[in-house]
């Protein structure tokens, strides 16, 4: 049993989704009547969609977390993962925008170093599922294109801004490279979808609940039911 998720392989789904945020893990497990199936460090919940188990996870933020959460759930069978997270517009998208990540630019070093030494990791998802992602959210206004994943929440000035916005970036978020990288790394699918919270520098936007929801509703309808087995007791 892994060290911060206290879960089975049978607990979890082929499938996962992942969120920072632990109350928004707590709204899409409601959405499919998921049932938590761990509680320690990390929420997680494993319900049925179209008759296959998918799993929700909250994995905190940033690579660290997110990395610890990928790592053990891949070792309890995850094999395909989507981020549906927030992210802050370099300056053409508005919050509530949809974003569906083709790429990310981080610096190397840190995580990315202790896993490939001094190589810089890909940081691309897997192609076939980001162009089932990206068709999904096309009726949403879904965007695709480079995104930015940073450590520093709070060091993003001007200067970052421009320099992003000089290499076609859309928006700037806290956890896909890291995903990105793991997924080469450890075998298995990735997927980066993100909703617009805010113009870098300015408020967040006050309730994006529906927004989110219908998000989470495309990405189950186009890749949900089809690579996760089925519970053979009818719950997690």
């Amino acid at each position: 049993m892994p060290y911060h998720i206290k879960a089975r392989p049978e607990d979890v789904g082929e499938l996962v989704i992942g969120v920072g945020d632990p109350a928004r893990a707590a709204l899409f497990a409601e959405r499919i009547g998921a049932q938590l199936v761990n509680k320690h460090r990390y929420p997680v919940y494993t319900g049925l969609y179209k008759g296959s188990r998918v799993t929700i996870v909250g994995h905190g933020i940033g690579g660290p977390s997110i990395a610890i959460a990928l790592e053990e759930l891949r070792s309890l069978g995850m094999r395909k993962f989507i981020r549906i997270g927030t992210a802050g517009s370099l300056g053409d998208l508005r919050p509530g925008d949809v974003v569906v990540a083709a790429s990310s630019a981080a610096k190397c070093g840190g995580l990315f170093s202790a896993y490939m030494g001094d190589f810089c990791p890909p940081l691309s998802p897997s192609p076939l599922l980001t162009a089932k992602l990206y068709e999904a959210l096309k009726g949403l206004g879904g965007r695709l294109g480079l995104v930015i994943s940073s450590d520093a929440f709070y060091a993003e000035g001007a200067d970052a801004v421009r320099l992003w916005r000089s290499w076609g970036a859309l928006a700037v978020e806290m956890e896909c490279a890291t995903a990105m990288a793991l997924g080469w790394l450890r075998g298995f699918e990735v997927g980066c979808v993100l909703v617009i919270s805010n113009i870098v520098g300015g408020p967040a936007a006050e309730d994006l609940t529906k927004r989110f929801l219908e998000v989470f509703d495309a990405v189950l309808e186009v890749v949900g039911g089809s690579s996760s087995s089925p519970l053979s007791s009818g719950s997690p």
